[in-house]
């Protein structure tokens, strides 16, 4: 998975519970009320990783009380996301490169078709099990050992959509530079 691909910016590599169908939506994207969901599936898994921004007018006893809250409904918010999980299938988690405008993985079996259009669902996050929806069309089918590499450029044209999911594999791809940082101290 060494060929250069445009990504539309900053991408990570991220493994998730990830799977992809043909597309039977219109062209002109998905629909409002998907476009919605995605926006507040971002939306929350990017809250979940927001610490608590003191300010500085704040008084201590205060700030500990809303830390303390926030932890707890952290704890609740994992709780039910753990119950929802139970009742859905997950798809298999997959290794992929994510991308504002194209995603990559490795097909074992069965890829795409060049140049089909494709819809992937993926779940952000294990505490919130409710999928991230995008679309495309598959720009590359590379033969590798395991099956075939994938590379799908995605359609999202909602900018708002775009924005929040530039925000999360910044964050992604921040954490993997941490996550290299120590192991290169340990």
């Amino acid at each position: 998975m060494t060929e250069t691909i445009e990504f539309g910016g900053l991408s990570c590599d991220v493994n998730l519970p990830f799977e992809w169908s043909p597309f039977t939506g219109s062209c002109s994207g998905l629909s409002p009320s998907i476009e919605q969901a995605n926006q507040n599936c971002l939306k929350i898994v990017l809250g979940l990783d927001e610490g608590m921004n003191e300010a500085p007018d704040e008084s201590a006893e205060l700030s500990q009380g809303l830390q303390r809250m926030d932890f707890k409904i952290n704890i609740i918010l994992e709780m039910v996301g753990q119950l929802v999980s139970q009742n859905i299938q997950m798809p298999i988690s997959t290794d992929i490169k994510l991308g504002p405008k194209a995603i990559q993985w490795l097909a074992p079996t069965n890829p795409p078709e060049l140049g089909q259009m494709i819809q992937i669902k993926t779940y952000l996050d294990a505490r919130f099990p409710f999928p991230f929806l995008v679309f495309g069309s598959v720009t590359s089918i590379t033969p590798v050992k395991g099956g075939d590499c994938i590379v799908m450029k995605t359609a999202q044209e909602n900018s708002h959509s775009l924005e929040l999911l530039e925000k999360y594999i910044f964050r992604c791809h921040r954490r993997q530079i941490a996550r290299m940082k120590s192991e290169t101290v340990t």
